[in-house]
């Protein structure tokens, strides 16, 4: 079971994969510290849900007012795996929705007719919160992605998946010496998605990836004025919006994170 759930977890591992990092970015430190991450997941216990200190910094994701002209779509809810929520988390179905609506908002897709896989996951060191997660696949391909706390409903990550035949360079020399269009444009989304909750307050350009599916990507850093952080991954290709991990993930991920640089010295090291 335990491995089924990592494998689920792949679409947002491909994403995040950077193949390429500019310097000793969050990015990059995501990408390590998810590798150690799943590294030990299958000696890491599950531990309770812990929403101490979570009230102030709840999501304004999953309150926020439905966006005018949203229509809920006609699609099919699947298990992933076998599952165990407790009677505290919602259902699959409210989850889905919450994603359904999201996907329609940032990405522009609708759900009708379609299909989305839901799994439900226990919390982790990494995420000390239950969640559910959901692949959606659109004429047979990975499409989307996205997970949300499964007692609160507020968005953890949500994704989307193109996939491209040619094969293009891991590495923009030319971009990563001007990223000021990308970052202009990751600016412009933060704010009118309200990726955090606040006023944005700076842009960083961090890294360049790129997957398998050669649409790659360059990640920026929002930070807000209230001191939330949100990354966001822009295809280089267009600018085109593939992923917002928003702060309460970041936050887990980077507690987590410190952790394991204190455990795993040589995390330091490979981080340059």
């Amino acid at each position: 079971m335990k491995a089924n759930r990592l494998k689920r977890k792949s679409f947002k591992k491909t994403i995040l994969a950077a193949t390429v990092v500019i310097g000793s970015s969050t990015l990059l430190f995501q990408g390590l510290i998810q590798a150690v991450t799943a590294a030990e997941f299958k000696k890491t216990d599950m531990i309770p849900t812990s929403y101490a200190n979570y009230t102030a910094s709840s999501s304004k994701a999953a309150q926020k007012s439905l966006s005018a002209g949203y229509k809920k779509a006609n699609y099919t809810v699947k298990a992933i795996d076998s599952q165990k929520p407790t009677s505290k988390d919602m259902t699959k179905e409210a989850a889905a929705e919450i994603g359904a609506q999201a996907l329609w908002e940032i990405f522009g897709q609708s759900l009708e007719g379609q299909v989305i896989e839901m799994g439900y996951q226990k919390p982790i060191d990494s995420l000390p919160r239950s969640k559910w997660y959901a692949d959606v696949h659109i004429n047979d391909k990975l499409s989307y992605y996205f997970a949300v706390d499964s007692v609160t409903g507020e968005i953890f990550c949500i994704s989307s998946k193109r996939w491209f035949d040619e094969k293009v360079p891991d590495f923009d020399e030319e971009l990563n010496n001007s990223p000021q269009e990308y970052v202009a444009e990751a600016k412009k989304l933060a704010e009118k998605y309200n990726v955090v909750h606040s006023p944005v307050k700076s842009v960083e350009y961090q890294a360049q990836s790129n997957g398998p599916n050669n649409d790659p990507v360059m990640g920026i850093q929002i930070m807000g004025e209230n001191g939330e952080i949100a990354n966001m991954y822009l295809s280089r290709k267009d600018k085109a919006l593939i992923e917002i991990t928003y702060n309460s993930e970041m936050k887990y991920t980077q507690e987590h994170g410190t952790k394991l640089m204190q455990e795993h010295p040589a995390l330091k090291t490979n981080q340059k």
